[in-house]
């Protein structure tokens, strides 16, 4: 039986980008009143998520 298999093809079933959740956090914040300008709005949620997924802000105490 053959199977087909495409490199570096996202599955069907795949999370949405982090550009969409960037989009839907700025037109949130739109809709909410905190933010008056969607381009600055939209640059803030990257902010927001470049933070959250790439560094990682956990406390490590000092050596004693």
């Amino acid at each position: 039986m053959f199977t087909a298999w495409f490199q570096e093809e996202l599955n069907m079933n795949h999370e949405p980008s982090l550009n969409h959740w960037a989009r839907v956090m700025a037109d949130e914040d739109i809709e909410k009143g905190e933010e008056t300008y969607w381009d600055y709005a939209y640059e803030q949620a990257w902010h927001w998520l470049d933070a959250e997924y790439n560094y990682n802000y956990e406390y490590r105490g000092g050596v004693h």
